[in-house]
């Protein structure tokens, strides 16, 4: 089922004909997610996004799918065990996209904690994983962890120890989670903002009033129940319907990215900020090393979250004192990017202490809204948010399915009949893909890669993985409209390629323009928008 250009003014069309069980507003993680879940268990289901899939936190966070080490701290066995058993299941029905990954945590002298409390943490984080744990940790000495890791910084190091979690790309994921709902029958439109519920004389929700920004109209869209799944818009999405209490603290993180030469760590390093104690990862991921995150309140517009001197010397400082052997500098730094947290607010002193556990609101009028959660448990978030959607719509119980998910393929899994990896690597290989495309390809979207079309031998930029097959995949396949939708959330350019995508925007402004019949005042309209994009990531070197 095309997902794209082709069938965009059908779905359109389709929202404002049909009467929807379930209207879902915001496209993340959440959103994406719940729309497949209720899609797969038979509901009419819509969502829209004002952005694109995956624009806010679903594609800014430290790309992990974890159980949650830290929450062991604040003896959250709860939430541990819902991450641990998360992350098998998503192992299971995303392998290409959730990956483990080793992390090595050093103890020193002095430090937050000693090697016993970490053993012990550390054991306690398995037995809560059981059966579903992804490799069994390991203690080491001092001497042993820097022959592991030879830049840690080895003064007062008294040993440590290696754990496992699951690396993902999460804009991935998400667009994945949205192809799959649209597969299922979920009429999903991003680039359509939410701008008021309508309301029957009761004052319950029958309805909303969308726009579609692509033509400046507005469409009249039908529904039993409106869903919220705004994230860190949350409080603006209610206050549109007339709620004025505020159920969301947005926490901002920072992270930033240096090529892997500058940073060449062979495990995800576990390290305390130097300011606060702050628990902050340095993530090896291919051809970049990842360092964050920060953690801080965050009061303004949520569309121009950026990074700030101070994060990022923060984060540089925690850096250069983990590893003081040529650490990388600010001139190293190849991209930075912030999100937020949409936490429920609470009285903690700081976010960093804020519960990340979720919370599903069902109001009398038919409305349902989330917040909080971490990314790794989206699938049982999204189970709770149709559960509660389903109390919206006063359903029995003889008509309530259980959820679907649980074993349900996303699309890049799920290898067609007598097709396997292998065959498709071949495939691709004839088709003129050199290894480092075919690895990239074949990590990022599984099963799908043997749908990419021609331009496999064309690179975006020199050196790096990313090819032309991917621009017109993103824009037919899988609903990219903007060239900030192809280069930050469906191709990682924007964090990986030395200049951000700069050196290849033309180019691929070229190709999309082709392909949806951008004229010259559009092409330039978006290569505008995203060379500012690219200076947002940059102006923490501008502020003070």
């Amino acid at each position: 089922m095309s997902f794209g250009p082709a069938d965009r003014s059908q779905r359109l069309a389709s929202l404002a004909s049909t009467e929807f069980d379930f209207l879902i507003v915001g496209g993340g993680i959440c959103g994406v997610a719940t729309a497949r879940d209720a899609a797969m268990r038979g509901f009419r289901v819509a969502c829209v996004e004002k952005e694109d899939f995956a624009y806010g936190t679903s594609s800014r966070s430290s790309k992990l799918i974890h159980g949650g080490l830290r929450y062991l701290e604040q003896a959250n066995f709860r939430l541990v065990f819902e991450g641990t058993h998360e992350r098998a299941t998503l192992r299971a029905l995303a392998p290409h996209l959730v990956r483990p990954i080793q992390f090595l945590v050093p103890v020193y002298e002095g430090g937050k904690h000693g090697r016993l409390a970490l053993g012990m943490g550390l054991w306690l984080y398995d037995t809560l994983a059981g059966r579903h744990k992804t490799g069994k940790h390991s203690r080491h000495s001092g001497q042993e962890l820097l022959e592991l890791e030879p830049l840690l910084r080895p003064d007062g190091l008294e040993g440590g120890a290696l754990y496992y979690d699951c690396m993902t790309d999460d804009a991935r994921l998400c667009v994945e989670n949205a192809i799959g709902a649209h597969t299922s029958g979920a009429v999903m439109v991003n680039r359509a903002t939410f701008l008021a519920p309508k309301r029957d004389e009761a004052g319950a929700v029958i309805g909303a009033t969308i726009r579609d920004e692509e033509t400046g109209r507005s469409v009249e869209v039908s529904c039993k129940a409106l869903i919220h799944c705004a994230g860190p818009w949350t409080d603006d999405v209610l206050k549109r319907g007339g709620e004025t209490r505020g159920m969301i603290r947005t926490s901002k993180g920072v992270h930033i990215l240096f090529a892997r030469e500058r940073l060449p760590i062979n495990y995800a390093v576990v390290m305390n900020a130097t300011r606060d104690r702050r628990v902050i990862f340095a993530i090896p991921r291919g051809r970049v090393t990842l360092v964050g995150t920060t953690d801080t309140d965050y009061d303004g517009d949520p569309d121009g979250v950026c990074a700030t001197k101070d994060d990022v010397d923060y984060l540089l400082e925690t850096v250069a004192h983990q590893f003081p052997k040529n650490p990388p500098t600010h001139a190293d730094i190849r991209a930075t990017y912030a999100g937020l947290r949409p936490l429920i607010r609470d009285d903690s002193e700081n976010p960093y202490n804020t519960s990340r556990e979720h919370t599903v609101v069902v109001r009398p009028d038919h409305t349902v809204t989330i917040g909080g959660g971490k990314y790794t448990t989206y699938r049982r978030i999204a189970d709770d948010v149709v559960k509660a959607g389903m109390d919206a719509l006063k359903l029995p119980k003889g008509k309530r399915k259980k959820c679907p998910t649980l074993k349900a393929l996303l699309p890049g899994a799920s290898w067609a009949e007598g097709t396997t990896p292998e065959g498709a690597r071949a495939d691709l290989e004839a088709r003129g893909a050199e290894r480092d495309v075919q690895d990239y390809v074949l990590g990022a979207y599984g099963a799908r890669a043997s749908q990419l079309g021609a331009g496999l031998d064309e690179r975006l930029v020199p050196g790096y993985p990313f090819t032309f097959a991917e621009v017109d995949f993103a824009v037919l396949e899988e609903a990219a409209a903007t060239l900030d939708d192809v280069l930050v959330r469906r191709i990682p350019v924007f964090f990986e390629a030395p200049q951000q995508g700069l050196e290849c925007v033309e180019r691929v402004c070229e190709r999309v323009a082709g392909l949806l019949g951008w004229d010259e005042a559009m092409r330039r309209e978006q290569i505008d928008r995203y060379r500012a994009t690219v200076a947002l990531s940059r102006r923490w070197s501008k502020t003070a």
